[in-house]
């Protein structure tokens, strides 16, 4: 005898006003974080690297999550693995603190050290603008008061735009910058960290691979430096989910008290042993990482023979992406269109602030990009 399906239960419609009760108002206001997902057989929009790893690899990850006791919890904090990635990152044991992707260590890190801002001293949160679209989103998710750095007409970090920093302000940027490309000098924000000795500055690193100056070795003389990095681009593990963040000991200490145990799993740690410590996976990441460096001068240097004809100009980057700017939306729109229509998605982040008439391409394998280029030329 079949059993019989229960009927679906819908659950009542809170009201708005009940509902309203509960949280800040900015969350009501704030837009829900939204992706563009056409079927499409190109797809260069999300900034992941275009090289998968090889099956022989991802075998060696399952290899080692068969061994595992799925019945029992991970590692609460996975203490060991962030041990290994601070030896892999250049810096002491005890200074490394993972998650589940660096998107949850922002929200946590604005969640901790943001919400005193207008009650407990006389500090303001400063978000850099346009970058990535999260930093000022979860600010409005917390209800967290924020001032933007404005980035100056050729989207650069312009020091004299920064707005005055009082103590126990927070500053919030990228280098390299997403999705602009641009970067803050190492040699700037030094100055910054000794003019500024009494504001955290959070430096988002999630491309620093494909930079020239990363920003570890300024965590020794400062220490009002917090850096964030992860393993979903260079490291071509989008898919697993994997962040972490660079700092002092006491501030890791806070922010486990609000980090709730066991956000890797087994699954997550068996990658990251291996994307660590497995020869033939290392060869493999400096491989591509190589490939996306190259391919970025290559697809800087083909779109910017386009320019003229497709009315936009192409922003060089320090990271896997490239921006091309139009002078209107409008313009950009139609490319966005027409781009999908060929099958091939980008980026269009045209509605940020600051990048009206912008789309952003994440640098493809050979064949990916060659089909871009081909697909503009046709335009």
């Amino acid at each position: 005898m079949t059993a019989m399906q229960p009927t679906p239960v819908t659950p009542k419609m809170p009201a708005a006003d009940w509902l309203s009760t509960y949280v800040t108002p900015s969350l009501t206001a704030a837009a829900s974080y939204k992706i563009d997902t056409p079927p499409v057989s190109v797809k260069l929009d999300q900034n992941e690297s275009p090289w998968d790893l090889p099956t022989a690899i991802k075998e060696k990850v399952v290899a080692r999550l068969l061994e595992r006791p799925w019945n029992r919890y991970p590692s609460p904090f996975s203490d060991d693995l962030a041990d290994q990635i601070a030896r892999h990152a250049g810096v002491t044991p005890g200074t490394v603190l993972l998650g589940p992707g660096s998107n949850y260590l922002i929200a946590l890190l604005l969640s901790v050290f943001g919400k005193g801002y207008g009650r407990q001293n006389s500090g303001r949160v400063v978000i850099a603008r346009p970058s990535f679209p999260l930093y000022e989103s979860q600010c409005q998710y917390e209800g967290i008061p924020y001032t933007p750095w404005e980035l100056d007409a050729d989207l650069e970090y312009d020091v004299a735009k920064l707005p005055p920093l009082s103590r126990g302000s927070m500053v919030v940027f990228a280098s390299p910058n997403n999705p602009v490309g641009n970067t803050l000098p190492k040699a700037v924000l030094e100055e910054l960290l000794t003019k500024h000795p009494d504001t955290l500055f959070v430096a988002d690193e999630a491309y620093f691979e494909y930079a020239a100056e990363p920003y570890t070795s300024l965590l020794a003389a400062h220490a009002n430096l917090i850096l964030l990095r992860t393993f979903s681009k260079t490291m071509g593990s989008a898919g697993v989910r994997i962040g972490y963040l660079l700092g002092h000991a006491n501030y890791l200490n806070l922010l486990r008290k609000v980090r709730v145990p066991y956000l890797l799993n087994h699954f997550a740690t068996a990658c990251i042993e291996v994307l660590l410590n497995d020869p033939e996976t290392k060869a493999h990441l400096r491989q591509i990482q190589g490939n996306a460096v190259a391919q970025r001068q290559v697809m800087f240097e083909r779109l910017q023979t386009l320019q003229d004809r497709l009315g936009m100009k192409v922003k060089n980057s320090a990271a896997n992406f490239l921006l091309l700017r139009w002078p209107t939306t409008a313009a950009a729109e139609v490319v966005y269109a027409a781009l999908i229509k060929a099958g091939i998605l980008v980026r269009n982040v045209s509605g940020g602030p600051g990048l009206a008439g912008c789309l952003r391409l994440t640098l493809g394998n050979e064949q990916e990009n060659a089909a871009l280029i081909a697909a503009l030329e046709r335009l």
